[in-house]
């Protein structure tokens, strides 16, 4: 079967949050508190020697706290060619922070019964109509619990359409397990999430998430057209190569329009920080706010759990964020978030909703000084030192739980097996030929000592 989601050939390659007043509400969004933080040259610090060990060439920061946004400011670089200056208020693409605006509208969509989120898709998308890839439903496919591999194409069709094109053609090659077994993150599944939406709403995709969420927050910038985000302050993806390479521009521009609802929109870090108060004013008796109570509690209601996820406990995902808890701050808090990751671009959306309180940091390379950010952030926002994370317990696995872990697993070409080896449960994992007896891939891994998969498993790989 045609694979639809590759691409067709190889490719190489400090402003206030604007008031919005909607027809019938008034916005919960204020402008930034009068005055700039005392702490901001602190912040100003930490982003600047994260860029510098990160080498990313840019980032934009938003600090939202008690429902209000009390600081933004853009560092480094937007394009290190022209060297033009970051701005606050400078277009990023977000990866899959994307994911919690199909969320959003597919939940505002559920509440104004537009859609029905637990009726098999096939009742929208025909073309599916007596196949196993139409059974499942929206609900199971924005929570990454429809059982679907994952597939993330940075290049593919372009235009409106190719959204339609792609998903009335999915097959049954989707699945790697059965829906409802497990999470799975799948960003086709939120790509279909998106056409059923298309196909219910009667109006495109990029249309639906403007009306139900984009315009009703306020964000009047963010888009997933580049040809109208370019038409704006646009800051360019840049990638590093190697330790000694300078960053370098993605070139072509990342663009795949069947994935947009996954991983492509376009905003600023003040634009997603009026929605983060918008998320987080809902239901405040002080403020009114653009989104019904239903639709918030839907988006951030925990429904499928994701151990691990974003390093919270208890974390669970929702439409578009992992939601758990953190013990980072004095006390157990909730906690709503998700990051995102596209060529040359990284973002972090982090919010503490009990506090009303939310970081959001975007870059335009690497990614790896973000959560430094983000902890000192919320650190000098709260006026708390964070605590860190106890670490977790460990103990062996009993002989029952080794037997029920043994087993092949695979999505796609990626491929481990689990053993039992002496007593203890041992990973083969895809990976390099082993150096020590040329063995081809999988290789063993033991207490994160690789290992060769053959008869000579006890000595180490070099």
């Amino acid at each position: 079967m045609t694979n639809f989601f590759a691409p067709a050939r190889r490719r190489t390659a400090t402003v206030a949050a604007t008031a919005f007043v909607a027809a019938s509400v008034a916005s919960p969004i204020t402008s930034a508190a009068q005055g700039t933080p005392a702490w901001a040259p602190t912040l100003d610090s930490v982003v600047n020697a994260a860029l510098a060990t990160s080498r990313a060439p840019g980032a934009t920061v938003a600090v939202v706290h008690n429902g209000q946004l009390v600081y933004t400011k853009g560092y480094g670089l937007a394009n290190v060619e022209t060297r033009q200056p970051m701005t606050a208020d400078m277009l990023l693409r977000v990866g899959s922070v994307t994911k919690m605006f199909t969320g959003a509208m597919l939940a505002s969509m559920a509440e104004q019964k537009l859609i029905d989120v637990a009726a098999p898709i096939g009742r929208y998308v025909t073309s599916l109509t007596g196949k196993r890839v139409g059974t499942v439903s929206t609900h199971q496919l924005m929570t990454h619990n429809a059982g679907w591999i994952d597939n993330a194409v940075a290049y593919g069709r372009m235009g409106e359409g190719a959204l339609g094109e792609v998903m009335r053609e999915v097959g049954d090659t989707l699945f790697f397990t059965d829906a409802g077994r497990t999470f799975s993150y799948s960003n086709p599944s939120i790509s279909m999430v998106g056409y059923v939406a298309e196909v219910a709403g009667k109006k495109r995709f990029a249309t639906l998430v403007e009306e139900h969420v984009l315009r009703r927050a306020g964000m009047k910038l963010s888009t997933f057209k580049p040809l109208d985000a370019l038409t704006w302050p646009t800051a360019m993806g840049h990638l590093v190569s190697g330790p000694n390479n300078p960053p370098t521009i993605v070139r072509p521009f990342t663009e795949n329009t069947a994935q947009w609802a996954a991983g492509f929109l376009f905003s600023s870090a003040p634009e997603l920080a009026q929605f983060t108060m918008a998320l987080m004013n809902a239901g405040q008796p002080d403020v009114a706010y653009p989104f019904p109570t239903n639709v918030v509690q839907r988006m951030t209601t925990g429904h499928v759990p994701h151990p691990g996820g974003s390093g919270l406990d208890s974390a669970m995902y929702a439409y578009g964020l992992v939601v758990g808890r953190t013990s980072m701050y004095g006390s157990s808090e909730r906690v709503w978030t998700h990051g995102g990751a596209i060529n040359g671009y990284n973002a972090d959306v982090y919010m503490l909703p009990d506090r009303r309180t939310a970081v959001i940091t975007l870059v335009n390379g690497p990614g790896s000084g973000i959560p430094g950010i983000r902890i000192k952030a919320l650190e000098l926002a709260l006026g708390t030192t964070p605590t860190g994370r106890a670490p977790a317990e460990t103990r062996e696995l009993t002989a029952a739980e080794r037997a029920q872990l043994v087993g092949r697993y695979a999505q796609g070409r990626n491929v481990v097996e689990i053993r039992e080896v002496e007593g203890k449960a041992v990973l083969l994992q895809n990976g390099p030929p082993c150096r020590c007896c040329g063995a081809e891939a999988p290789r063993l891994w033991v207490a994160r000592r690789a290992h060769c998969a053959c008869s000579r498993a006890s000595k180490t790989a070099r």
